[in-house]
């Protein structure tokens, strides 16, 4: 029975400090349930063996304020360089945020909403330069730093759904939907450039909408206009806006993010 509740106390001391820590450290960490508990169980390791080091002792069994605070903070140390780890080498241990998280949150510096991919809903027609424009700002999550764009939804986040879009398809299907807008993204952007994204569909408050998820690129990502000869055009993501940069711009931004 103390065995029990030993191990339970451990267990439920290192989800109480990886929860604190995940708490204190900004940004969303890829930690599930298990992980948090183990980066909190690690974090207390860390802290009481500095603060022997410290102290010049070995007890590892005293338990007062300067052990709890040794815990929180060697649960923050572990878990930023698991934090920075999934960051640099792309792990990813916990699924995207949801289309109603993402949503909740509001258009931000790597969220952007669009009602629609092809079609004006004030012309109502199909519309080429919408079309671009999911280009672009894919375009420029690529060359900032990552973003998602969720189309079915307008400006305040309130449903619109693939409905328009579909419409223009000769098949209204989802598969017919995910294939032409990877192919508008490849003549768009590059084919290099589809390793950096990926697109899925989630229903949102009775409509479907679809999600471009895109990672930050190992290199400049250029739009050339489907129509029309080679533009090379160079979009970056700046707070809330998509921004085309000149060439005095370009060269200056590519020193500081692609070193």
């Amino acid at each position: 029975m103390q065995t029990a509740l030993f191990i339970f106390g451990i267990l439920a001391a290192g989800l109480a400090l990886g929860t604190i820590a995940r708490f204190i450290v900004p940004g969303r960490q890829p930690l599930s349930l298990a992980e948090t508990t183990i980066v909190g169980m690690l974090g207390a390791a860390v802290g009481a063996l500095v603060g022997n080091l410290i102290q010049g002792t070995d007890e590892f069994d005293r338990f007062d304020l300067g052990t709890i605070i040794g815990g929180i903070a060697g649960s923050i140390l572990v878990l930023g360089i698991i934090t920075w780890l999934a960051d640099h080498f792309g792990w990813r241990t916990s699924p995207p945020p949801s289309a109603a998280e993402l949503i909740a949150g509001g258009e931000s510096s790597r969220v952007e909403f669009k009602s629609t991919a092809r079609w004006n809903v004030h012309t109502e027609a199909k519309d080429d330069r919408i079309e671009l424009v999911i280009g672009k700002t894919v375009a420029g999550f690529l060359n900032g730093e990552g973003g998602t764009v969720i189309i079915g939804v307008d400006d305040d986040g309130k449903p619109v759904g693939l409905a328009h879009d579909l419409k223009l398809m000769k098949a209204p299907d989802l598969d017919r939907y995910e294939v032409w807008l990877t192919d508008y993204l490849e003549r768009t952007l590059g084919k290099p450039a589809l390793a950096f994204v990926s697109v899925r569909f989630e229903p949102y408050a009775g409509e479907d909408v679809v999600l471009i998820d895109v990672s930050p690129a190992d290199g400049p990502v250029f739009l050339d206009e489907p129509k029309g000869g080679r533009t090379a055009d160079f979009y970056v993501r700046m707070g809330n806006s998509t921004r085309k940069l000149l060439t005095d711009e370009f060269n200056e931004y590519r020193r500081s993010r692609w070193r």
